[in-house]
């Protein structure tokens, strides 16, 4: 069996060099980004504050166990909270109703494009940004959520950013007066598998929320071709040509390019 010599001193040259390199590389890191200040938290919840300015908010539900609230802005969803209430699996089909059951989490939706440039403009971790605007939500946002929801136990447990965000947003419509059920199941089966009959021997409860859900996408579908008009009609000002659109905060804007002398 071969004898090693090791010699003590070298190894602690070589323990320190790997030091000194981690710790210039971390030093590296750091420096792309902004430190955490009182400052840059001032400037994020003026930014989220101007972000959510004018929106709607609406309640929209989905089952017992699940209620959202939508922040729409312009047309447009730039805010999603999902929350979720308990659900006893071991009682089929369990009766009770939303302010009968435990809430069980909630999650805010951030649009991608809206969280991306935010971490641009202020060079931020994307985990301190996400801090931030779970801080925010809760400073700013709770309280009305609360109220709007009926219970004091709502809270926010994370942040998921949504690359399908920024979706076409309309306010809930209500159901019209003296509809009947056969005519929201009329409205309900095309281009759908539904079949009449299996409808019919749904509760009501059940037919009106697939009719609102249901009426609320058409909706949503026509804004959703006026808006896409209106993008295409938008001119920029004298000197420039719009080459494509571009999204800031959320928000669609001509991506107005010079013209070339």
């Amino acid at each position: 069996m071969a004898i090693v010599n090791i010699n003590i001193n070298q190894v602690f040259i070589i323990m320190n060099l790997t030091n000194c390199v981690k710790e210039i590389l971390m030093e590296q890191i750091r420096s792309k980004y902004t430190k955490p200040t009182p400052n840059i938290e001032k400037v994020v919840y003026n930014i989220l504050n101007k972000y959510v300015e004018g929106s709607n908010v609406y309640l929209i539900k989905h089952y017992e166990t699940r209620y959202d609230l939508e922040w729409c802005k312009d047309g447009k969803m730039i805010m999603e909270l999902a929350l979720f209430f308990h659900e006893d699996e071991n009682v089929w089909n369990d009766p009770r109703k939303m302010m009968e059951r435990e809430f069980a989490s909630g999650t805010l939706f951030i649009p991608k494009g809206t969280f991306k440039e935010i971490l641009n403009i202020l060079s931020l971790r994307g985990t301190y940004l996400t801090h931030l605007m779970l801080q925010w939500f809760e400073d700013t946002q709770l309280d009305e959520v609360s109220k709007i929801i009926g219970r004091d136990d709502i809270d926010v447990d994370e942040i998921s950013v949504d690359q399908e965000m920024n979706s076409v947003c309309v306010p809930p419509p209500t159901k019209p007066e003296g509809i009947t059920k056969d005519e929201m199941i009329d409205f309900i089966i095309p281009n759908t598998l539904f079949k009449k009959a299996e409808l019919q021997k749904e509760p009501d409860e059940w037919i009106e929320r697939m009719y609102l859900m249901k009426l609320r996408g058409q909706q949503a579908d026509e804004l959703k071709g006026s808006l896409s008009e209106t993008e295409i009609t938008e001119r920029c000002w004298k000197g420039y040509t719009q080459k494509g659109m571009k999204t800031m905060f959320g928000k669609r804007y001509p991506n107005c390019v010079k013209n070339k002398k």
